[in-house]
């Protein structure tokens, strides 16, 4: 009897079937829809389903009861790095193992990070505002290098590596990380860093960018106190976890002077409320994008590349890979 995969991205279920086809060897198999369905109607898809293709944009989460009736999935493969919108423990709790595409996105992430880095330093986006309405302001945009400045990385895995090796070429004098787990020193010294605690790191940056796993601990690690901790001209990135940071908290900092801007593409709240405190303060420093970070046409290609990869190594009665450890 031919397996059952549910798809739950918005692609056309043709297209995301010739992508697991490519890969030799794989048995017959069907496809079902499942973006456009209800909630109960891709629970009732769950019951049937012996594999499941999540959502890359996170509107069709995978709770407890969502698999509360399955009967066959052995299986749910996440085509992003995050996987918040599913209950992992849920899920292990059935016997679904869960995997997703760590690594895919991280070229996309770290250009991302390093460019808003340039582009608040330079104070670009008021020279473009100020230029396009008849301005000139060449002696007041007051734009700095960033040779000689130190940047902060908090999280040193695959995104806070690749930042770190972008970075080396701009002649920073220091870069600072903080991570639960120090590299060895061959690494920190391939990689141009310094290891630091957290305080330290934002006391002593000028600018931190976060990329780090939402855990307990790291759960609004950058609050009020933080804020208050980093030097005043310094700039905060966060293109990992909105629960990283009390955007309250951010708000204020950036709507005192208390830092000097900060970049932000996640959101406790997608697509992002307008009753959110960030969206409330004025300034040219403070920069959003709509999650955008990771999501760059050859990211794109290489997550659905990567998951219906895996997805088919399953359907050949393969093991597959990247299972999130927590589920094994």
């Amino acid at each position: 009897m031919s397996k059952i995969v549910l798809s739950l991205v918005p692609l056309p279920v043709e297209i995301v079937k010739l992508l697991i086809q490519q890969v030799p060897g794989v048995p017959d198999f069907k496809m079902i829809a499942g973006h456009e369905m209800s909630d109960e109607e891709i629970k009732k898809s769950f019951s049937e389903a012996d594999i499941v293709l999540g959502d890359y944009t996170f509107k069709k989460k995978i709770t407890a009861d969502t698999v509360s009736q399955i009967r066959n999935l052995k299986f749910i493969q996440q085509p992003s790095v995050g996987y918040q919108h599913i209950d992992i423990a849920a899920c292990g709790a059935k016997g679904i193992k869960v995997a997703n595409t760590p690594g895919a996105n991280t070229v996309s992430v770290a250009e991302h990070t390093i460019a808003w880095g340039l582009f608040l330093l330079k104070n670009m986006l008021h020279a473009h505002i100020s230029t396009k309405s008849g301005g000139w302001e060449q002696m007041s945009i007051k734009p700095v290098e960033i040779q000689g400045k130190v940047w902060g990385i908090v999280g040193l895995g695959r995104i806070g590596q690749a930042v770190a090796e972008r970075l080396k070429p701009f002649g920073l004098s220091r870069i600072l990380y903080y991570d639960v787990y120090r590299q060895e020193p061959s690494m920190e010294q391939a990689l141009g860093v310094e290891y630091a605690n957290l305080n330290t790191l934002l006391g002593q940056s000028d600018i931190v960018s976060l990329h780090a796993p939402l855990t307990d601990a790291t759960r609004t690690m950058i609050n009020a106190s933080a804020l208050h901790s980093m030097k005043t001209g310094a700039y905060l990135i966060n293109v990992s976890r909105a629960e990283l940071v009390d955007e309250k908290a951010l708000a204020e900092a950036v709507k005192t002077g208390k830092i000097a801007g900060a970049g932000i593409d996640v959101f406790s709240e997608e697509p992002v409320n307008m009753e959110n405190p960030l969206m409330g303060v004025e300034s040219e420093k403070l920069l959003f994008s709509p999650h955008v970070a990771g999501v760059t046409d050859e990211a794109a290609l290489r997550i659905i590349n990567m998951a219906t990869a895996n997805i088919a190594r399953v359907l050949k009665g393969e093991e597959p890979e990247s299972l999130i450890h927590s589920i094994l």
